[in-house]
């Protein structure tokens, strides 16, 4: 390679493979010595391996010399120092252009034996000595001493990963108008930051925590701070209530073993401990939970640095034991609380009066007598304890009690409060049937309770979290449920293996909820009963005047906004504030005389005030009832709340306002298909949700009849006999088996989940699937996948649907990570991999896919096997390809053996089928009908579809649409079939030039997984899509496709509307990637553009050329879709599956 130290190789991709290479065998150690603006590297490498010449990644693809001469060598030794104020190095650094800051990755040229050479170092070596047509390099290398005759190749490694590292003190040194920082990325390479700000960083694993016993909190464990030297470590407790904290020193040592074996990364042990009476010495000392963090001083930062205490073990979080001390009448006991996503460490702080928490611990101690002495007690009639939380009267808990009182006297019902709540007013003539929270009849009842009835979660009923004295109380347990279940993923917490909670029934307002409970939650079908909810009956009274100008604002919390210390920065009140003191809203407001009425969530009530400013009526949720502000308003906005859906049930508009959708569900999504099954129209920006209150305001609810009908799926009774219903319900339910409760247990899931990732599952898994593979063939089975099991889309979907659509009882079940938006009985869905999917496999009769089963999986004799593919090609495949890059080896060995279980193959054209028979090299029988995915492009509801894709999205009405679908690049593998991308032009710039105009969707391949970052202030002109499933949905809501090399212009081209063809790395692509079946210059329906420039101009120019260019797609369809006529699906099943269509 060229040794000029300017030198700028040619740009490309392909850095980011070696992230992860691993530092064992060929990387030995590593010394790194900082003085000033000298950086002095002393390493070793594998006997056979020498290090030639040392590289800088700049990122963007663009590669350089470094000035440093590696100028010692010995054998597999070398070293060089890097001199960051070199002339020629400041040179480098300045021509890049560092003003928004960069980070600088160095990379060591090597050169050893193939054998000892990874082949993607190799690749990338060969890549830069093919682009830059250099072959001089340095001609002193001695090859002599290496172990092997083998052929000599060269490899390109971070430098970074050794087996032992070991770094001085890496500091920043100013130089010019340039601030330069060495350090050791996450990945543990080394790196350096140029103008670019490296916050501080500490993870935080625990090793040992106890409470009990010793009667002090006791922690210790590991940190990890990166590139971050730490000192002057303290843990805080931090109560969520009241925002008091416990400061306690902790002792700090730094682990320069573990820090030398873990790539230089820094690592530190600590431990605290204080006594528990520190809780009794707090103002105003009251019921809290206590988040513990870690805060220390930062090297090189004028601020401290706080980082949760979370990850720990489950044998570490089973012997946390609580503790209690008491100090004259007030007794304090702590439990260690670990929340509910990540286990973060937290305690549970409870107050008692010394005598009832004595009474507790007798309980514990032996429980059977306890039992027996509050069973004698109360004994004329069973004790029904009833709550919500200790400060709540006002849900169903409350309704419910009330109602056990007035109409079923055979009942010794008894309501759970806090004396000192403000709602103990709502309990006003029911005194003597109101139970002090936390006193010594509270303990009594709750050792002689047959039923422990709460809305919220039934520990609340109990008067301490203590799991030993929940252990020791027998009374079957009743989740009322405080709202209908849906919206938000919620198995982690009311799962029926969410560590922590625990019921025997499980109360629902809908046979849609129940399902639900069933399928996504875990629970048997017997422990779930459909009543409605308590308070739903006097939801439906006629008892209150609806005020038709008042509407009720009402957002739910987040559980990341709960300790912010900065609420006014956060995107929840830029958002809500935003739109409440918009001048837009005020006009409305007063043009519609609007009565407004706004709250927030319980959890995020003390941040109410920073809302006063807003032309509202304010209110805070436990002072005022919700549900009277819900039957009383005429019309409702809400984000994701549950009391939208009570509000819906009532029949008047509900609004969203949606605007953080994808971090609020996150990757698990909701129970709902929200754009299916939402009572109320949804928007994601707020200038939409301005347009969607006028269009209501102005139009009024004639268009609501849908949502109004979706409602109504969500709920079944409006007979007001709810709360009877319950009753009898309570009365039938059996308490779970103590073996089923073992099986939904913490340690078996996690043992499960251990298994899972065993090196002897998959190895087991094929054991299960060949056993299984002896047993008859399921003739009335079918297996369908999409897109590796994380979509329901493309041919298999619309097979799937055509076979609904005739009433097909076959049992069908579907490979998919999510929920199938489809309740048909005979369905059902099973996770990739899993061994429910091989057991299927393995007896299934048909197999529907569009990308490949794993290869080691075969068809059995009988069997149909049934690729739909996933589109037509352009870009060669598989055996097509001169040289395959981004996959490892024997890739094409797995995809051909792969290719052989195919029984049936689909294609929609002769052209198709050509390409196909030469890349796949297959025998299945080839089925030339068209693809069932596209029926949907060539039918009489394809507007209306669009239309209400356009809906859902929530696309500003009057722009027209641009949908960006490109494909991966193989030279972007990150790891086995998931691949990176960054956007080839500046989403600012479309903004600026076309954001009034026009919207685009960026739809990224489905084995991207990069993520796409859009600003906020862009959501009006730009949304990513990628995770909306059907890709001809989207199609159909878009005015013009821009892509490159992707095959779905074929599939778009029947729509005949415009096409832009953006190959901005043509060259590269068509050269060294894939290489095409088509002439991509002369024979694509669609102008084709290289640079940003001119791909700018061209959208330009579409409101002239949209004839044009619609009449090259119809031109193109007519020979590359000629079968895709909107029957395909129809002619597949019929070919296929042995069924005619008798709906006709």
């Amino acid at each position: 390679m060229s040794t000029n130290p300017q030198k700028r190789f040619s740009p490309f991709s392909g850095a980011q493979n070696l992230e992860n290479a691993p530092g064992v065998g060929l990387k030995r150690s590593l010394r790194v010595v900082q003085q000033g603006s000298l950086l002095t590297f002393d390493l070793a490498l594998d006997r056979d391996v020498l290090a030639t010449n040392v590289l800088i990644y700049c990122g963007g693809g663009s590669w350089n010399r470094l000035p440093a001469a590696i100028h010692s060598r010995v054998q597999n030794e070398a070293s060089f120092v890097v001199d960051l104020e070199d002339s020629q190095f400041q040179y480098l650094i300045n021509s890049i252009g560092t003003e928004s800051g960069l980070k600088l990755s160095l990379y060591l040229e090597i050169e050893g034996p193939s054998e000892s050479i990874p082949l993607t170092s190799r690749e990338l070596a060969d890549r830069l000595l093919a682009v830059e047509s250099v072959t001089d390099k340095d001609t002193d290398i001695d090859a002599t001493n290496l172990s092997t005759q083998g052929e000599l190749v060269q490899g390109l490694v971070p430098l970074g990963r050794f087996q032992h590292t070991q770094l001085s003190a890496l500091t920043s040194v100013s130089i010019g108008d340039n601030q330069l920082t060495p350090y050791v990325t996450k990945k543990g390479n080394i790196a350096i930051a140029v103008n670019y700000p490296l916050r501080p960083y500490m993870r935080v694993h625990v090793d040992a925590l106890t409470v009990g016993d010793t009667r002090r909190l006791q922690i210790k464990g590991r940190i990890y701070t990166r590139h971050t030297s730490i000192s002057d470590l303290q843990l805080q407790l931090s109560a969520r209530a009241t925002g008091q904290i416990i400061s306690i020193p902790a002792r700090l040592v730094f682990d320069a073993e573990g820090t030398e074996h873990k790539y230089g990364l820094n690592q530190y042990k600590f431990e605290s401990q204080a006594p528990l009476s520190k809780f009794l010495e707090l103002d105003g000392a009251a019921d809290d939970i206590f988040d513990a963090w870690l805060s220390a001083d930062v090297g090189g930062s004028p601020e401290r640095h706080r980082a949760r205490v979370g990850k720990n073990r489950y044998l570490v979080r089973r012997s946390a034991k609580p503790g209690t001390v008491a100090v004259g009448n007030t007794a304090v006991s702590v439990v260690p609380y670990f929340t509910m996503k990540v286990k973060n460490v937290s305690f549970q702080v409870e107050y008692f009066e010394s005598r009832a928490l004595a009474l507790i611990d007798k309980a514990i101690e032996n429980p059977r007598r306890l039992r027996r002495a509050a069973h004698g007690a109360y004994t004329d009639r069973p004790v029904w304890l009833v709550g919500e939380m200790p400060f709540k009267a006002q849900d169903t808990g409350l309704t419910l009690f009330k109602y056990l009182v007035d109409n079923h006297p055979e009942i010794d019902a008894r309501y759970v409060i806090d004396l000192k709540s403000p709602e103990l007013a709502n309990l006003a003539g029911y005194e003597d049937h109101v139970v002090r929270h936390r006193s010594q009849e509270h303990v009594l009842l709750s050792l002689a309770a047959s039923r422990i009835i709460g809305s919220h979660h039934p520990e609340y009923i109990y008067p301490t979290r203590r799991r030993s004295f929940i252990e020791a109380c027998k009374g079957l347990e009743v989740f009322l449920q405080h709202g209908v279940m849906g919206m938000k993923w919620m198995p982690p917490t009311y799962g029926k293996s969410a560590p922590g909670f625990s019921t025997d029934l499980f109360l629902t307002s809908s046979e849609r909820e129940k399902v639900m409970i069933v399928d996504d939650f875990g629970y048997s079908p017997h422990e779930v009963e459909v009543t409605g909810l308590s308070r739903f009956d006097s939801l439906f009274d006629d008892d209150v005047e609806v005020q038709s100008n008042q509407v009720l604002i009402l957002p739910t919390w987040r559980d990341w906004l709960t300790s912010t210390d900065s609420f006014t920065e956060t995107r929840f009140f830029q958002e809500w504030h935003g739109f409440l003191s918009s001048p837009e809203f005020a006009e409305l407001c007063e043009k519609f005389n609007l009565d407004v009425i706004f709250g927030l969530h319980p959890n995020m009530r003390k941040h109410i005030s920073e809302f006063a400013d807003t032309p509202v009526r304010i209110f805070v949720q436990g002072e005022v009832s919700v549900q009277s502000l819900i039957k009383e308003s005429g019309m409702m906005i809400t984000d994701y709340s549950s009391a939208g859906l009570d509000f819906s049930f009532l029949h008047k508009p509900l609004l969203y306002f949606q605007f953080d959708r994808s971090r609020f569900f996150g990757k698990s999504g909701s129970h709902f298909d929200l754009d299916r099954e939402l009572p109320g129209r949804v928007s994601l920006t707020r200038g939409s949700l301005l347009r969607s209150l006028e269009s209501l305001l102005a139009d009024g609810t004639e268009s609501f009849d849908e949502f109004f009908d979706r409602a109504d799926s969500l709920y079944a009774f409006r007979d007001q006999n709810n709360r009877e219903r319950i009753v009898r319900a309570i009365r039938n339910a059996t308490k779970r088996a103590s073996l089923d409760k073992v099986a939904h247990s913490e340690p078996v899931q996690l043992l499960q989940k251990r298994l899972r990732r065993s090196k002897h599952y998959f190895p087991n898994m094929k054991r299960l699937f060949s056993a299984a593979k002896k047993l008859p063939i399921q003739e009335d089975l079918i297996v369908f996948e999409s897109g590796l099991g994380k979509q329901y889309s493309d041919s298999p979907r619309a097979i799937y649907e055509e076979l609904i659509r005739r009433g097909d009882t076959r049992t069908k079940i579907w490979v998919y990570n999510g929920k199938l938006p489809t309740a048909d009985a005979h369905t059902f869905v099973v996770k990739r991999l899993s061994p429910q999917y091989f057991w299927y496999l393995a007896r299934a009769k048909y197999w529907v896919n569009n990308q490949n089963f794993p290869y080691y999986i075969t068809r059995r004799k009988g069997g149909v096997y049934l690729q739909t593919w996933h589109g037509t090609p352009l870009k060669k495949m598989q055996h097509d390809l001169e040289h395959i890059e981004g996959r490892g080896a024997g890739y094409l060995d797995r995809v051909t053996q792969a290719g052989q279980q195919w029984s049936h193959l689909l294609s929609p054209s002769p052209y198709a089928t050509s390409a196909f028979s030469t890349a796949f090299r297959h025998s299945a029988e080839v089925i030339e009908a068209g693809y069932p995915r596209n029926d949907i492009l060539n039918n009489s509801d394809m507007h209306k579809v669009g239309e209400s894709v356009r809906r859902k999205l929530d696309l500003p009405e009057g722009k027209k649409v641009l949908l960006y679908a490109p494909t991966f690049r193989d030279d972007q593998n990150i790891s086995g079939n998931r691949f990176g991308f960054a956007l080839p032009f500046d989403l600012e710039r479309f903004a600026a030039e076309f954001g009034e105009e026009y919207v685009l969707l960026l739809r990224m391949h489905v084995v991207v997984t990069s993520r796409i970052t859009i600003p906020d202030h862009l959501s009006e002109a730009v949304r990513d899509v990628s995770a909306y499933d059907d890709i001809n949905e989207l199609y159909l809501a878009s005015d013009a496709l821009i892509t490159d090399y992707s095959s779905v212009f074929f599939d778009y081209s029947i729509l005949e509307r415009p096409i832009i063809f953006f190959a901005y790395d043509l060259e590269n692509y068509r050269d060294h990637l894939r290489g095409f079946y088509l002439d991509y210059n002369a024979d694509l329906p669609g102008p084709v553009v290289t640079s940003e420039s001119d791909l700018w101009k061209t959208i330009s120019s579409l409101d002239t050329t949209a004839s044009e260019l619609s009449a090259r797609s119809a031109e193109f369809s007519s020979a590359y879709a000629p079968e895709d006529d909107g029957q395909a699906a129809m002619r597949v099943v019929d070919a296929v599956f042995g069924t005619k269509d008798t709906t006709a």
